[in-house]
């Protein structure tokens, strides 16, 4: 169902699969760990947050997290010859970025709004995963022969991330360079440190305000998402909400502080649905607490106290992964976990203690559950996609299209959308109390302006005036900027025969500033002038 991330997903959990399992097969073949402090932060890290994801429905998490682990443990294991992997993915930044610039000449078509998003759903994934492909080609500058060529191929990828538009792309690009340089160049600097030091500096600065003005309503569309955001952690400060709670929670909250005086008509204009904070850390905190920070920390301190230099390819491409995490959601993308990963095994620690040997059939054991919920989610997956299509041609649900939902209703697999599709299905077909009953489940996974509106309009289509007007209400504080739950109170007021509020609402309609004009917002707005037309004969 989602072609732009599970596939992905599920191709690089197959993959360490599959590698696992030739590691075991090969008995000559040692799998063996150092144990230092990296790899234990690491370890301690990732166990805490895989702990909690068994805590919640949706298991494929645990897969996830569960094989970032693995893959740790067998890129780390020096037995296996990664160091190819760095030149397979200098090769993947070009091809990418090629086919980026020739998304934005038109010559490739996307589906999407944004005219240059690669092989993913917007220029956040697109961009993230040139830079960190940037510093492996970077490198290769420096090193060898067609020294040139490899510049021009660097300024290539440099051009995609500009024409892609991603500020953090572009500043973690500039970071990255200058640090490169910096100890390339080392000796001529150290000559005129304070100069360079400070001119850097300047540069920075100046490029990172220069970025917040080029599009200033989305840099004070993160700030709001940050300041509400901020409020979530503070009940459970210590060991977080749990994995997967921003999206229950974010929304609600976002009403409430759009609904308090704290709130001004700037943050009302430019609020709305939001899944994710814009922040790495800042999502660390909400979900995984103080512990999962401190743990974060922890390993921050071990990478960057490794023994490699300051322009290794690894330690730069770490850095960018930093700054994208400081404004966007890097680890949404299943590349980014893989470099991630690839880059700390190639870090180097002081004074290992011991070296530890793992057993095979532990592994083997650990590869079979892997298999058993990477299979059955897939199978999951592919079912919900083939209902899905026969929908899609306008027919609806008949009774064994139905009764597939219901099963995998009953099968679910901690995927909130299908909730929600299912839920949207139901109503299709006008059964609305299930279809509510799925759309109270899945408001408790995944909580927008969209669920909200879907619920109001079942309650308005059973006659529940009061359920239907306080999910009007809710979704209008949600979004104060939408005029659909406007509309949804119009016609709730007028079908009630409550002839004041109906009023009240028909003006606040034509009052209320368009953000984006729309033939949808005109035909909202002729329907207020009508109903209060009509009023006025009577």
């Amino acid at each position: 169902m989602d072609r732009c991330f599970m596939p992905k997903s599920m191709s690089l959990v197959v993959g360490i699969v599959l590698w696992t399992g030739i590691c075991i097969g090969n008995w000559k073949r040692r799998i063996e760990i150092t144990i230092d402090f990296l790899s234990v932060s690491f370890t301690v890290f990732v166990g805490y947050i895989f702990v909690r994801s068994l805590f919640t429905p949706q298991y494929i998490q645990s897969v996830y997290i569960g094989s970032s682990w693995i893959l740790f443990l067998l890129m780390r294991n020096r037995e296996n010859p990664t160091e190819i992997f760095s030149n397979i993915l200098a090769i993947a930044g070009v091809l990418l970025a090629f086919y980026g610039v020739l998304q934005y000449i038109g010559y490739i078509k996307t589906q999407f709004y944004f005219p240059v998003i690669g092989s993913f759903d917007n220029p956040a994934g697109f961009a993230v995963s040139i830079v960190l492909c940037y510093p492996f080609l970077l490198h290769q500058t420096s090193i060898g022969k067609r020294k040139m060529l490899k510049f021009m191929a660097c300024l290539l990828l440099i051009v995609a991330v500009v024409l892609s538009g991603s500020r953090a792309g572009i500043l973690a690009l500039c970071v990255i360079t200058i640090l490169f340089f910096t100890v390339y160049y080392q000796r001529f600097i150290n000559k005129r440190r304070i100069f360079f030091i400070s001119g850097g500096a300047l540069i920075l600065i100046g490029l990172f305000i220069g970025l917040i003005y080029l599009k200033p309503d989305s840099a004070s569309g993160r700030v709001l998402i940050w300041k509400v955001s901020a409020e979530l952690h503070k009940e459970h400060m210590i060991l977080g909400n749990g994995l997967g709670s921003f999206k229950a929670d974010y929304m609600l909250e976002q009403a409430k502080y759009l609904s308090s005086s704290r709130a001004n008509e700037n943050d009302r204009m430019l609020a709305g649905n939001t899944n994710h904070p814009f922040n790495e850390y800042l999502l660390l905190l909400i979900e995984q607490g103080l512990v999962g920070v401190a743990l974060l920390l922890l390993l921050l301190i071990a990478i960057f106290r490794s023994n490699v230099p300051l322009n290794s390819p690894a330690l730069l491409a770490l850095v960018a992964i930093v700054i994208f995490s400081c404004f966007s959601y890097p680890f949404k993308y299943a590349f980014v976990w893989f470099v991630t990963i690839y880059c700390l095994s190639l870090l180097d620690q002081r004074g290992g203690l011991r070296t530890i040997c793992f057993n095979r059939p532990f592994l083997l054991i650990i590869l079979i559950i892997q298999c058993f919920f990477l299979v059955k989610n897939i199978i999951f997956e592919r079912t919900w996609k083939r209902i899905s299509l026969i929908t899609e041609k306008g027919t609806g649900l008949l009774d064994n299209e139905l009764s597939i939902f219901t099963k995998l209703n009953d099968e679910w697999n901690g995927n909130p959308y299908f909730l929600y599709n299912y839920a949207s299905e139901l109503k299709n077909v006008e059964l609305y109390q299930q279809s509510v009953d799925v759309f109270l489940h899945c408001e408790s996974y995944n909580n927008t302006y969209d669920l909200q509106m879907q619920l109001a309009d079942n309650y308005y289509q059973m006659g529940c005036w009061e359920e239907a007007e306080n999910r009007y209400i809710q979704a209008q504080c949600m979004c104060p900027n939408r005029f659909l739950p406007l509309q949804g109170l119009l016609r709730l007021y007028a079908k009630s025969n409550n002839r004041i509020l109906a009023e009240r609402v028909a003006l606040e309609i034509l009052n209320k500033t368009v953000k984006v004009p729309s033939y949808t917002v005109s035909i909202i707005r002729e329907e207020a002038k009508a109903h209060l037309n009509k009023k006025s004969i009577h």
